[in-house]
């Protein structure tokens, strides 16, 4: 698509020439005429907007253009506050936000439904799932309908607060009202966000106050340049049944995590800047009333344009003083370990500050619990916990199964699962620390192939791949309570191809042998992965691996994103084609296909192999007042 621009003199010159150049024809093609949105920093801001903001403006020292903070007019967002934004469906009633989120579910499955006739093969039968479909409206299965949050207000343990300017210039921690990308980068109070407790709001007001007198610049995102970017709260709720009124009263630990910008600026002023805010973080948790928990204190120091950082970003914990009222640390100068503690069915998890735990704690136990129900779970079971995290899904079903494989990329996301799992007692759990699809394969050749002895894990190890695991902790096989005489990797393992291969095959077969020198793979009957991908869903080469592996015959899908959802189902419920095709890796059509365009592609070239069905499925919502919801699908076959 060729575009151009053109600007106008006055309103009169555009509107004669929008009439003599629409639908004007240039060859085969004709000309469309629309209108540009443009950005806060481009255009000139109202009259009456201008002068308030080039007031307020006048204070900020990193030379912040005036119109940051501009105002939204209709014609770039219809969003007027932080509630708006981050909760459109907070003025519906719950029962119609269930509605809604149920209706936009059933249109994503239909999607599945339509995408699935068209990856299938030339010469190959549609699957029977597509041909029923009919039956149920074109579903691709049952949607048994979805399960509402048992808390619909201030249930989010984790908030993310950007620092910016509001619609004022003032510095204000909350929420931007728009995308970037639209030119909207003004940033309004979360007071009114129904999903955000009281405890989280009081934290960004107490960073709002500091920042009107703090001597360092809050990040600018035109210029990429600035110190202050962004408040996490983290929270951790005590065990025990609220309900929706009392909360808030279960909120024993919270973490803060600020994260800055550190180049460019001395040590020692920050040093000082660091000092100050944990001072007023103290004093303005020991002022609340009752006294807010304040466990610890980090900075995270990311030098990126977006505010997403990475999982390596450095870390810094900053002590901060015990006052009379607070709930801190026992001494000026202890640095609390930076962790906070929250309950899932029964089970206590240790939280590090960059972990991925879900946030709605209370609906998060009816998402696993409907996992390991529709898992079939059982004394022979191995289950698969892919895209782990601290080990939630797996550890909370560890007592059902016989042993239980993790895998999870984020490295302190894997101590904390091993920790977890210490915490709680649970010993037939392993994890490992990697890109799932760097290990997905060898992992489910280890314990899956039977007939294999234990001396061909050589062969895995030595692969094109190059896939190894290692045990690095002092202790790497310890006795499994679960299953006497089984021995079980006990500390995080770590994907590497840098290791020594013979050292690595000998620990790889040491963990995956019984005393009686029978490999533990002969010990389960019942093989089921769960799976609880981030946003963009599963990488092919776990689809690919999870659909070439005939043992696997139960896969039960958590998708934060139907969309997601959707193309990997595609490829893993798509019959095989008779003769495989090779994609064109030079096709740069495929830039612009939707996932599951592309899923169909990757579809034709699956190996033979026999696929999944989709069985049933359910939503779950962990995000009420939001569009979002998460969504359970049981696939066999």
């Amino acid at each position: 698509m060729v575009v151009g621009f053109v600007s106008f003199e006055s309103a009169e010159h555009l509107k004669s020439a929008v009439e003599e150049l629409e639908g004007k024809s240039f060859g085969n093609k004709s000309l469309k005429v629309a209108d540009v949105i443009p950005r806060s920093f481009e255009r000139k801001v109202k009259s009456g907007m201008a002068a308030s903001v080039s007031n307020a403006s006048n204070e900020v020292e990193d030379g912040v253009p005036n119109d940051e903070g501009s105002a939204l007019d209709d014609s770039t967002s219809k969003v007027k506050s932080a509630r708006d934004a981050v909760t459109p469906l907070a003025h519906m009633p719950y029962s119609d936000q269930l509605e809604h989120k149920k209706n936009s579910v059933v249109q994503m499955l239909k999607k599945l439904t339509r995408n699935a006739r068209k990856a299938c093969p030339n010469g190959v039968s549609l699957p029977e799932w597509v041909l029923k479909s009919k039956e149920r409206g074109g579903l691709p299965c049952e949607l048994e309908g979805i399960i509402e949050s048992p808390v619909v207000h201030g249930y989010r343990n984790k908030c993310e607060f950007s620092v910016g300017y509001s619609q004022q210039g003032k510095p204000t921690v909350g929420f931007m009202l728009g995308n970037f990308r639209e030119g909207v980068t003004a940033v309004e109070e979360p007071v009114d966000c129904p999903n955000v407790s009281k405890i989280a709001c009081k934290y960004a007001s107490i960073l709002q106050e500091f920042l009107q007198h703090s001597s360092l610049p809050i990040w600018n995102r035109f210029k990429n340049t600035g110190f202050w970017r962004q408040l996490t709260v983290r929270e951790g709720r005590s065990a025990g049944k609220v309900a929706d009124e009392n909360f808030e009263a279960n909120i024993s630990e919270v973490m803060l995590i600020v994260q800055v910008c550190s180049v460019g600026i001395e040590d020692a002023q920050i040093t000082s800047e660091f000092e100050r805010l944990a001072q007023a973080f103290a004093a303005g948790a020991a002022a609340n009333s009752p006294p807010l928990p304040l466990t610890a204190f980090v900075v995270q120091d990311h030098q990126g344009i977006s505010n997403v950082a990475p999982t390596d970003a450095p870390l810094r914990s900053i002590p901060f003083l015990k006052t009379e009222n607070s709930l801190g640390p026992e001494t000026a100068n202890n640095v609390v370990e930076a962790r906070i503690h929250d309950c899932i069915s029964n089970l206590r998890f240790s939280i590090s500050p960059t972990a991925f735990f879900q946030v709605n704690t209370l609906a998060a136990e009816k998402l696993y619990s409907l996992a390991g129900e529709w898992a079939g779970l059982g004394p022979d079971t191995l289950l698969f916990d892919i895209c782990c995290g601290t080990g939630t899904i797996g550890l909370t079903l560890a007592h059902r199964v016989g042993m239980v494989i993790g895998i999870e990329m984020n490295a302190s996301a894997v101590q904390d699962a091993y920790k977890n799992a210490e915490i709680n007692g649970i010993k037939n759990c392993r994890f490992i620390c990697s890109k799932a699809e760097d290990v997905i394969g060898s992992l489910l050749k280890e314990y899956l192939n039977v007939s294999e002895k234990q001396g061909q894990l050589s062969s895995v190890l030595e692969s094109s791949e190059k896939e190894t695991l290692s045990c690095e902790e002092k202790d790497s096989c310890t006795t499994n309570a679960h299953n006497d005489g089984e021995s079980s990797c006990q500390g995080p393992e770590n994907h590497s191809s840098e290791n020594d291969g013979k050292e690595l095959q000998n620990q790889l077969q040491e963990c995956s042998t019984a005393t009686d020198g029978n490999s533990l793979v002969q010990q389960f009957k019942n093989v089921v992965a769960i799976v609880d991908p981030p946003r963009m869903g599963l990488h092919p080469t776990v689809v690919k691996a999870l659909r070439t592996h005939a043992r696997l015959r139960r896969l039960v899908y958590i998708s934060c994103n139907p969309e997601s959802l959707v193309a990997n189902a595609i490829e893993l419920c798509t019959p095989s084609p008779e003769k495989v095709e090779k994609g064109k890796k030079d096709n740069r059509g495929w830039r612009n296909m939707s996932s599951a365009g592309l899923a169909r592609h990757r579809a034709k070239s699956m190996p033979m192999s026999e696929p999944f069905q989709p069985v049933k499925a359910m939503a779950v919502d962990l995000f009420p007042h939001t569009p979002h919801c998460e969504m359970v699908m049981l696939l066999e076959r």
